[in-house]
């Protein structure tokens, strides 16, 4: 019995302090100078790069904000949308900051910080095209087209029961859209109204799929604990110090004001 105590003490002597002292992904983050940040540099205005390549869009400039709070450097990891949460679970990344939409099924494997942009889901068409309503798309001779492993995929085939065809990147499907190859694509407002602005022979059809927010995204372990909570505060430190605004009203042209859904 007494050798069986002695073992018991010198396990916990041994395990204990290996355990207090193992470092958060927030003190690894300030102690390398560094966040490595993960993201898809197609979505003007949210995240993209400018004619010299170098990054930049809300979330962007919300991000280098955050580094500038948090005191240390950006690494921008830009991948394929559908390497984003891949990227993060194993580690190659610390978070995720790009629009990426806040749903039940991605809580299943990640975690979101507090939401820090509300829009919603459009239905982008040509002009030349019959529909008038973003419902019209439901017709089976409809081809429609989103980004692969977007939550727009995945509205159109369960939602609507219908095979989207399915890009990498917005330059495939928009290609593919003005040329006819599809008729339709569902994604974000916010690149939707962009691309009508840029595009003339492109519309956006009537009404709202649904309402959407973006959300920083964490992994679910512990040591992630204090570096959601840390950035949970930042969104609502800058909506009050008025940063928040400056930079929503600088890439989307409105004034931001609080939200009863998310603020």
């Amino acid at each position: 019995m007494k050798r069986l105590v002695s073992w018991v003490v010198v396990l916990s002597v041994i395990i204990i302090p290996t355990f207090l002292f193992a470092a958060t992904t927030l003190e690894e983050i300030v102690k390398r100078g560094k966040i490595i940040i993960a993201t898809d540099m197609t979505s003007v205005p949210m995240q993209y790069r400018d004619p010299s390549g170098k990054p930049t869009g809300f979330t962007i400039e919300l991000m280098e904000l955050a580094a500038k709070y948090m005191g240390v450097q950006i690494e921008w990891q830009d991948m394929a949308w559908e390497s984003l949460i891949p990227s993060l679970l194993t580690k190659k990344v610390d978070m995720i900051a790009a629009n990426m939409s806040m749903t039940l099924t991605r809580l299943k494997t990640i975690r979101f910080s507090e939401p820090f942009f509300l829009t919603g889901i459009r239905v982008l068409a040509r002009k030349d095209s019959k529909m008038v309503y973003w419902k019209d798309i439901i017709d089976p001779s409809v081809k429609i087209g989103a980004t692969m492993g977007s939550v727009h995929a995945d509205y159109v085939e369960k939602q609507l029961r219908k095979k989207p065809f399915l890009y990498e990147n917005l330059a495939e499907w928009l290609s593919d859209l003005k040329t006819g190859r599809i008729d339709a694509v569902m994604d974000d407002e916010m690149l939707c109204i962009e691309l009508v602005k840029n595009n003339p022979e492109l519309k956006i059809l009537e009404g709202y799929v649904r309402p959407d927010t973006y959300g920083l995204a964490f992994r679910q372990d512990s040591e992630s604990d204090s570096l959601v909570n840390w950035f949970n505060w930042f969104i609502r430190w800058v909506k009050l110090t008025g940063e928040y605004g400056e930079i929503y009203k600088k890439y989307t042209g409105m004034e931001w004001t609080p939200s009863p859904i998310i603020d």
